[in-house]
């Protein structure tokens, strides 16, 4: 790893995911259940049609679930990585770059944002 990948990559374990203010969630067993208002212009006319929000379900397994209640704005990436490997018996490569994934694709669908450690 050079000294830039490294200094990028400590940088991303620092970061702390947080959910988006549009997701409401609830955990179910061991699942958790995510729900996002559709804000694209299908939920926009099925708002109008019916007067009244349209929201997408996501369903999460265990270890997304568990996961997803570490984006608390007060974990940082390396927080979560660790408890992955606590809980799950991962090694700490697995266990970043399957969160890395996770994360990626959160972010990619608006489910979460960055807090950076200085905003609280």
């Amino acid at each position: 790893m050079s000294m830039e990948q490294g200094k990028a990559f400590q940088q991303f374990s620092q970061r702390r995911p947080r959910w988006s203010e549009h997701v409401e969630w609830q955990q179910r067993d061991e699942k958790v259940i995510v729900r996002v208002r559709r804000s694209d212009w299908f939920g926009m006319l099925l708002r109008w049609l019916t007067s009244r929000p349209v929201y997408r379900q996501i369903e999460l397994d265990e270890i997304g679930g568990f996961v997803w209640s570490l984006c608390d704005g007060l974990h940082s990436v390396s927080d979560i990585a660790q408890e992955l490997q606590r809980r799950y018996q991962l090694s700490r490569r697995e266990a970043l770059s399957s969160l890395a994934e996770f994360l990626s694709q959160l972010q990619k669908r608006g489910l979460i944002h960055w807090q950076e450690a200085s905003e609280e």
